[in-house]
């Protein structure tokens, strides 16, 4: 099984408005809700795959229904959230001539006995099933979600992070499935840092960032994907439909330059739609992507 895990999820509202006054009163095009996190993108591109996954993190006040509500239009997701006292946050989405500003809230706060309760969660991850942390993580859990990603990894779950660089750091000499990187939690290039996750016990490097060539790296293949040329629509959540991608390749057991090609094709997907990727437009631009040795 694969399990996803956002400690800090948000219901998205987006706004389309033709241009921003600052200090007038500004009048909306559109505007919708969806349910956002890292965690929560991979598990809806997964299940465009029609691949089963858990959404694991937390939940809480009066926005957790209506959140759920919006879980609950894919089939393949299985919500399993805690019920925290506080309110799931809302982050502010503004589209202004194709531009977009956000305002993202803090978010509510984890007491002991909520975090309890998703930790005895952890006791049902066994080994072989994938663990997918994504998004920052609140500061006074960061320590005790590092601790149960070291249980996951030495009990045999293949983890997956997709963090900021503190938590990168901390997990350092982990045996990870799979590190995603890009250009906020690391701070020189890519092909001058991937032998330092390698060397500490990281199986698969990957890499991107808007406008640029991604990157696999593992112990026996260095891998790039250079594909900017294309009509950019929505890049929010194109990160996290690589992680996706790559995973389905990975359970399909694919090639690791398959996988790649999954994942760059997933992620290149939601980049050119309104949405995240669908699964036909997946893998009809898997048959177009190009992947070479470095």
């Amino acid at each position: 099984m694969i399990y996803t895990c956002t400690t800090n999820p948000s219901l998205d509202y987006y706004i389309t408005i033709p241009s921003i006054e600052l200090g007038s009163n500004n009048r909306s095009d559109m505007e919708m809700y969806d349910a956002g996190g890292k965690g929560v993108n991979v598990s809806i591109v997964l299940n465009n795959f029609r691949i089963p996954s858990v959404a694991m993190g937390f939940l809480g006040g009066f926005t957790r229904d209506f959140y759920l509500s919006f879980i609950a239009g894919y089939p393949n997701i299985q919500p399993l959230f805690v019920t925290i006292k506080d309110n799931t946050r809302i982050n502010v989405k503004i589209m202004d001539n194709h531009n977009e500003t956000s305002i993202n809230a803090v978010g509510p706060k984890i007491t002991d006995e909520e975090f309890s309760k998703f930790r005895s969660r952890i006791n049902d991850i066994y080994p072989g099933d994938y663990f997918v942390l994504s998004g920052n993580i609140e500061e006074e859990i960061k320590e005790r979600m590092i601790e149960i990603v070291k249980e996951l990894s030495e009990d045999g779950v293949k983890v997956v992070i997709d963090s900021d660089a503190d938590v990168l750091k901390r997990c350092e000499g982990l045996k990870l499935f799979a590190v995603k990187l890009n250009d906020s939690n690391i701070d020189c290039d890519v092909k001058d840092i991937y032998k330092e996750f390698l060397d500490n016990g990281v199986e698969n490097v990957l890499y991107s960032a808007p406008h640029k060539p991604s990157y696999l790296f593992t112990k026996e293949e260095s891998l790039v994907c250079d594909n900017q040329d294309y009509s950019l629509v929505n890049a929010i959540g194109s990160a996290d439909s690589m992680v996706a991608g790559f995973i389905y390749g990975s359970i399909r057991g694919a090639t690791t330059l398959e996988s790649f090609k999954y994942a760059n094709a997933a992620s290149l997907a939601t980049c050119m739609s309104n949405d995240l990727g669908s699964k036909e437009k997946i893998e009809e631009l898997f048959s177009q992507i190009e992947v070479k040795n470095i």
